[in-house]
């Protein structure tokens, strides 16, 4: 093993955030790990024969990262996303006119619930937003077809009718990126077409999504990922990923830890004893907040585009 004199992070005041992701480099443990990931991520937009994927899982769009997400979608940065129903709600909530507070999350929750407010974190949400929301998606599913449609068609057909600029929602339609969400009744949006399909009929198969999902796999050269939080949207790349010869590319992000055996903590070495990542494959686990770690990285890769 050769070894590498660690030369230490230098910052300055007017320093840009290429120049500190590259003097990060200089560092250790995550904060190494963060501008590493973000030289894996762009390799892994640049490799042509590459299709990328994005999932996302736990409240990412309470936490602020709609426009982060947005640019990653706007620029074009993955060819494919995987979802919990959770964030694509979220999203429809601020198109709705919706929208998320910050507070005190020293209140007392029994107090906040008089208020009718519901809070995540120090994330606030008023009844009056889920009212406008739920308003706004009755009205959407009354254009949906009346046809077995997968969570990516049915995902499809939404945007069709959003019209704020700045849902992801929309612009993944308008660009084409499809966007599944295998675990979309698990949420508000789930919630809601189930109670829309009790007055009319609404057909959503969810193994079709393996159906569509494989037909890219199959036709893609190499795969990456770019995994925030884990979860189910995690499982679903990870599981795709055997039907080829596992992923190439890989970042992930997430606050959980492995030893209880659940997925969202797995590491990606482990992924490699079940064939879901390549033996050969450039990978980065960081162990971090994505709210925390994403702007960094995405803000990086922009600057390099």
């Amino acid at each position: 093993m050769k070894l590498h004199k660690m030369k230490q992070v230098d910052i300055t005041a007017n320093m840009t955030v290429t120049e500190l992701l590259d003097s990060m480099k200089n560092g250790g443990f995550t904060c190494r790990k963060v501008a590493l990931a973000t030289d894996l991520f762009l390799d892994m937009i640049r490799d042509e024969s590459c299709t990328t994927f994005l999932g996302l899982a736990g409240a990412l769009i309470p936490g602020g990262m709609r426009k982060v997400l947005y640019k990653i979608i706007e620029k074009e940065m993955v060819d494919c996303i995987i979802t919990t129903g959770a964030n694509l709600s979220h999203d429809l909530l601020e198109t709705s006119g919706g929208s998320h507070f910050h507070g005190n999350i020293e209140l007392d929750d029994a107090k906040i619930k008089e208020l009718d407010v519901s809070k995540i974190f120090d994330t606030f949400v008023s009844y009056e937003s889920f009212v406008k929301f739920e308003n706004l998606v009755q009205k959407i599913l009354d254009n949906i077809p009346n046809e077995p449609m997968s969570t990516r068609q049915f995902i499809y057909e939404i945007g069709r009718y959003v019209t704020d600029p700045n849902s992801i929602v929309k612009l993944a339609h308008d660009k084409k990126i499809p966007i599944f969400a295998p675990s979309f009744a698990d949420s508000m949006l789930g919630v809601q077409s189930w109670l829309f399909s009790q007055m009319k009929p609404l057909k959503i198969d969810v193994l079709k999504d393996h159906t569509e999902f494989s037909k890219i796999i199959y036709e893609s050269k190499k795969m990456g990922a770019m995994i925030l939080g884990g979860g189910v949207p995690k499982h679903f790349i990870m599981n795709g990923s055997q039907l080829h010869d596992g992923l190439s590319y890989a970042v992930q992000i997430t606050m959980d830890r492995p030893e209880h055996g659940g997925v969202s903590g797995a590491s990606i070495k482990e992924a490699v004893s079940w064939g879901k990542v390549a033996s050969d494959a450039k990978w980065i686990d960081i162990m971090g907040d994505v709210t925390l770690v994403l702007p960094l990285i995405i803000t990086g890769v922009l600057s390099r585009l």
